[in-house]
């Protein structure tokens, strides 16, 4: 029997509303990072080993990175992961936006960003579902680089309305993109003004998308970064953020793919940067494998395997 989707759960349906963000916003006042922390890890923990078909799907998601054997403790350290991820979202729209700054304590290729800000057409910042993502919005303000944020719309329109009230504590904008050309206008507006857009681009919602080769399968990844790039004639540069373990925070940014500087058409040109953005993003997710969080099934079929059995 298939597995019920997460986000089609009804304790998924429960807790991920704006009413549970505003209580457990309250309730880190009360608790304080260490013990609101702990807090979110038993709940995710409690989710994991609960809700087997989810756990499942994350421990096959997990495969795709290494051919090493993946067990279920290693998708439920996922959870936990994700759980005091979550924590720390709450945390840092409740604090000082340069407090909450603070917890990152290793900042890694910053000459791509100044890089980009010098040529004046800003880039195109592309990372996925990985570490404390969110928290990169607050991060490049402080450090110069302001950015808005691409996404796609909620499960509900009051949460998406939500999340971008709450993006705003910490100075950054949102923009929700759409089945319209208006919404990429206004990205590339933006690129073209010398503007940098962050965008998850590992899981992939509609939308153009290139088969990518990781250790142990394929996942189909998101065009639209290096597409918006060709546009707009600037740069995609991947970032990633992960939590290390002492708790604090590590943003990593790599060097910038152009997607006019490789040969051919534009279809060329953005398949070859989306290849390339991928490879560079997943280096460090493999490195940190438990703050992927991917909770929905990512694996491609196996051609091959296909092949065989027509």
């Amino acid at each position: 029997m298939t597995s019920k989707p997460h986000n089609e759960r009804f304790f998924f349906k429960l807790i991920y509303t704006p009413a549970i963000f505003e209580f457990t916003s309250r309730l880190f006042r009360f608790l304080g990072r260490g013990f609101y922390g702990f807090v979110a890890r038993s709940v995710a923990w409690c989710y994991a080993v609960t809700q087997h078909g989810v756990r499942e799907t994350v421990r096959k998601n997990l495969e795709l990175l290494t051919r090493e054997p993946v067990s279920s403790r290693d998708a439920v350290k996922v959870f936990t992961a994700f759980g005091a991820t979550i924590a720390d979202y709450v945390a840092v729209g409740n604090m000082d936006p340069g407090e909450a700054a603070e917890w990152c304590v290793e900042s890694l290729g910053s000459e791509y960003l100044e890089e980009a800000r010098t040529r004046g057409r800003g880039a195109i910042l592309a990372t996925g579902h990985f570490g404390f993502f969110e928290f990169g919005a607050l991060l490049l303000g402080r450090m110069g680089y302001p950015a808005t944020v691409v996404t796609l719309s909620e499960h509900t329109s009051e949460l998406t309305e939500w999340r971008a009230n709450f993006r705003r504590r910490w100075g950054a904008e949102t923009i929700e993109i759409g089945p319209d050309a208006f919404s990429s206008l206004r990205v590339v507006q933006t690129l073209s003004a010398g503007g940098f857009a962050a965008m998850l681009a590992d899981r992939p919602a509609g939308g153009p998308t290139v088969p990518i080769d990781l250790a142990n399968g394929r996942i189909a990844f998101s065009s639209s970064p290096a597409l918006l790039a060709w546009l707009a004639d600037c740069p995609v540069i991947p970032v990633t953020i992960a939590r290390r373990e002492d708790g604090f925070y590590r943003i990593v940014s790599k060097p910038g793919v152009w997607p006019r500087r490789f040969p051919g058409d534009r279809d060329a040109c953005v398949e070859a940067a989306t290849r390339a953005v991928a490879a560079s993003l997943f280096e460090e997710i493999a490195n940190t494998p438990h703050q992927w969080y991917q909770f929905v099934p990512v694996a491609l079929p196996d051609e091959r395997a296909t092949e065989q059995s027509a």
